[in-house]
């Protein structure tokens, strides 16, 4: 991890979490350490969270008043929803090959069930810092990402968490995309959203252009991005395993490939941009059965959980160094959206 000089003007905190389906046990537990350590809600110590499917629905429980309506969720809750939850989202299919020749995988009902337990009527404006959470729309081919800061200019981004949770975890041949009509969307256009995955499954760089679009008129300001994994994929392909697939070998394995590849883009880019700003807790050594997004088993769940404390203790040092930082607070240090009132009209 790279050093931490002191900041002479505002330190501006901004969390990233990956998508990962079941994998999001692994970044919900990270979490959880970083709020015992600092004694800190999540929304208190980052002026701004992204995330990513898994990472989205996480950014949304940690950054909106969806518990009861009333207080975010704590990241233990969380990881207890992918713990509890895991085989009603991902039922054990029938045939699942054949069935992700013709169709999703997955039907949408279980998750979007569970997602209105979780949220409820919840709305985006109910963001306790500003929020970023990715999708992409197949109607335009564009990112399509949810901002919970551009409410108090543009009340159409208002939009209940339930369907933005949706929306940033509608994993292409897992799930249907989630169809918003022009009639409903505010946008005055129907939209087609699927996992923000297939952009940016690591969130990390998005954010940061974020925060720096929103607080970098700051005087002195400087920027700390935590980015965190859901595991990095073991299952190394050579010519022998991929040199001869068709259409149907690359169908199944294509998105996985891809999401990773972004991933690792991500991870270098800020490196090199930024690397005093930027710290990444990304588990390298995944078993073979949890490289997968949707195995629900419980001995795999329980085993994602496992391999997150080995993570956090092998970590320990880097974590707490990163946790001593965050004990001071978000760095613009205002309530409600977390932006300065100077800044909210530009937002």
């Amino acid at each position: 991890m790279s050093g931490m000089a002191k900041a002479s003007g505002p330190r501006i905190h901004v969390l990233s979490i990956d998508g990962g389906g079941v994998r999001g046990i692994i970044p919900a537990e990270i979490l959880a350490y970083i709020t015992l350590k600092t004694k800190l809600l999540v929304h208190q110590m980052f002026d701004l969270i992204a995330g990513t499917s898994a990472g989205g629905i996480m950014a949304l429980g940690l950054g909106t008043r969806c518990k009861n309506g009333a207080e975010p969720y704590s990241p233990s809750e969380l990881a207890d929803l992918f713990m509890s939850h895991a085989a009603e989202i991902f039922p054990a299919p029938t045939f699942p090959a054949l069935k992700q020749l013709f169709g999703p995988k997955y039907p949408a009902g279980p998750i979007e069930s569970i997602l209105a337990q979780y949220f409820g009527d919840t709305m985006l404006g109910s963001a306790l810092t500003p929020l970023l959470i990715s999708s992409y729309d197949l109607a335009s081919q564009q990112p399509f990402f949810f901002k919970s800061h551009k409410i108090a200019q543009d009340a159409s981004y208002d939009v209940p968490v339930r369907r933005a949770a949706r929306a940033t975890s509608a994993a292409p041949t897992y799930f249907p995309p989630l169809l918003v009509p022009a009639t409903i969307s505010g946008w005055n256009r129907e939209l087609c959203l699927v996992d923000g995955g297939v952009i940016v499954n690591n969130p990390a760089m998005a954010a940061y252009a974020e925060a720096r679009m929103l607080y970098g008129t700051l005087p002195q300001v400087e920027f700390m991005v935590l980015s965190i994994g859901t595991g990095d994929r073991k299952d190394r392909l050579g010519y022998r395993s991929a040199g001869h697939w068709g259409l149907f070998k690359w169908g199944r394995l294509v998105q996985p490939i891809l999401m990773d590849s972004v991933s690792e883009a991500v991870d270098y880019e800020m490196h090199w941009i930024d690397p005093t700003a930027f710290h990444r807790f990304q588990y390298e050594h995944l078993s073979t059965s949890s490289n997968e997004i949707d195995n629900a088993s419980s001995t795999n769940l329980r085993s994602l959980k496992r391999q997150a404390a080995e993570y956090i203790e092998s970590h320990q040092a880097a974590l707490d160094a990163v946790c001593e930082q965050l004990k001071q607070g978000r760095g613009a240090r205002c309530e409600g959206t977390g932006l300065p009132a100077d800044l909210k009209a530009t937002a």
